[in-house]
């Protein structure tokens, strides 16, 4: 949501409240700040056209004079979905007008946003090497409470390797049973409810601080529509009736790294290679689409998954620290 904020401010910017018309901006600002992580502006226009119903989001434009030079927001699951009040909080600039005291101010104004709007905890995330946001949050008593690992995977250079596996796989699939395809060439009538399912098992068992709150039919499909993702690329495992798993790379439309988007699996079916035999799927449809590398990441507590992506030939990059601070 957005609502009206006259004379909120933040230091010297003037906050407005951001529309979808902004998303643009949003992203070529977040990727100014960190270029080795390019956003799409498509994607983003996406997103925050079609929020999650079950949260609350209140995003800002900081302006200096006329001029967009920075971005804030607080979000929070809605009070009624979860016991728990974790607001998430954060914000950024451009790069010529980051300092420590402007993300500061932001960080200050979305706290006061997100105290009033009832949240009890804060938290924030930010990348393992920024000084200045890792400054900011540490001295208003934010502490370090998990991590996320992000991995790339070299296309050419793993090339034979990862083809091997997914013959293995296939083989192993076949063996079994277990149908391998994309969603596209699924006739199943109840293909997406199934997945809606099973990816919401998935969900509530990644390791989190924040808990996971279960997602409606409707948002699922707002995700499913991304413009990013692609029926035809969209891989799922399924025995007779049963949806076992999927997997799924997002292709950004105008800039970005190839990237996944979503590995799940059902209670049911995990620890028969199937998480395997779909990552494998995926990242040898993007050779065969031309693409030289793909990034994943996954929660650092993540044993099995974390332990496939080194098998697959995934090399660490930075993680992403989560920190906390009472509200």
């Amino acid at each position: 949501m957005t609502t009206e904020t006259p004379g909120l401010r933040a230091g010297d910017l003037i906050l407005r409240s951001a529309t979808v018309d902004d998303a643009r901006f949003a992203a070529d600002l977040y990727t100014a700040v960190r270029p080795e992580d390019p956003q799409d502006p498509v994607e983003y226009a996406h997103f925050w056209a079609n929020p999650d119903t079950r949260s609350v989001t209140e995003r800002f434009i900081g302006e200096l004079g006329a001029e967009r030079v920075a971005i804030a927001q607080q979000r929070h699951t809605s009070w009624a979905h979860t016991p728990e009040r974790f607001g998430s909080v954060g914000g950024d600039l451009l790069p010529a007008f980051r300092t420590p005291e402007r993300l500061e101010a932001l960080l200050a104004a979305m706290e006061d946003r997100s105290r009033a709007d009832g949240a009890v905890t804060f938290t924030s995330w930010t990348w393992e090497d920024d000084a200045a946001k890792l400054g900011v949050l540490e001295r208003r008593g934010y502490k370090e409470e998990r991590r996320e690992r992000f991995w790339e995977l070299d296309l050419v250079a793993n090339r034979e390797r990862l083809e091997r596996m997914a013959g293995e796989s296939r083989q192993k699939m076949r063996d079994e049973g277990i149908a391998v395809l994309t969603i596209d060439r699924d006739a199943d009538p109840e293909k997406w409810h199934k997945l809606w399912r099973v990816s919401e098992e998935a969900i509530q068992d990644v390791p989190t601080t924040v808990p996971n709150v279960e997602g409606t039919f409707e948002d699922f499909m707002k995700w499913m529509r991304a413009p990013g993702l692609h029926e035809d690329r969209i891989w799922i495992a399924r025995q007779g009736d049963d949806l076992l798993g999927v997997s799924v790379l997002s292709y950004p439309r105008e800039r970005g790294v190839v990237q996944t988007d979503w590995t799940g699996m059902a209670r049911a079916a995990r620890g028969k290679g199937i998480a395997r035999a779909l990552k494998c799927e995926t990242v040898t449809q993007a050779i065969a689409l031309g693409f030289d590398k793909v990034r994943t990441d996954n929660d650092s507590t993540n044993a099995p998954i974390l332990h496939l992506n080194e098998v697959m030939g995934y090399r660490r990059r930075l993680d992403m620290i989560q920190l906390l601070a009472k509200a």
